[in-house]
C-alpha cells in the first residue's frame, strides 16, 4: 500500500512539472513569434474605428427601415382587428431578443423547407 502511495504522488508531481514546462515554452514561442509580449494598441484602435462605422452605418440602415416597419406593423394589427389604420394608436414598439439559440432557429427552418 505505502508503494503504491508513493509511485502516485511521484507521478501525479512529475505531471505537473511536465504541465509547467509546456505552458513555459508555449509562452517562449508565443513571445518569439509575435517579437512582444503585449498585444499591440494601434490594431486595437483600427478594430475599434471599424467597429464604430459599423454600427453608424447599422443604425441609419435601422432609421429608413423603422417607417417601413411601423407601416407594416399597423397594417397587420388592423387586418386581425378588423380596423382601418387610422384607428389603430400605436404608441412604441420594442424589439425583443429571441429565446431560443440560433441552431435550433436552423434546424427549425430546415425541417420546414423538407416538408415543403
Amino acid at each position: 500500500m505505502g508503494e503504491s502511495l508513493t509511485i502516485t504522488i511521484f507521478s501525479m508531481v512529475v505531471v505537473f512539472i511536465v504541465l509547467i514546462a509546456i505552458s513555459y515554452l508555449i509562452e517562449i514561442l508565443r513571445i518569439t513569434t509575435n517579437g512582444k509580449k503585449g498585444k499591440e494598441e494601434p490594431k486595437k484602435a483600427i478594430v475599434e474605428e471599424k467597429a464604430v462605422e459599423k454600427k453608424e452605418q447599422i443604425v441609419s440602415e435601422e432609421k429608413v427601415n423603422d417607417e417601413e416597419l411601423v407601416a407594416v406593423i399597423a397594417a397587420a394589427v388592423a387586418a386581425s382587428l378588423g380596423t382601418t389604420i387610422p384607428q389603430i394608436k400605436i404608441k412604441t414598439i420594442k424589439r425583443i431578443s429571441p429565446t431560443t439559440p440560433l441552431w435550433s432557429e436552423a434546424g427549425r427552418r430546415e425541417q420546414i423547407l423538407e416538408r415543403l
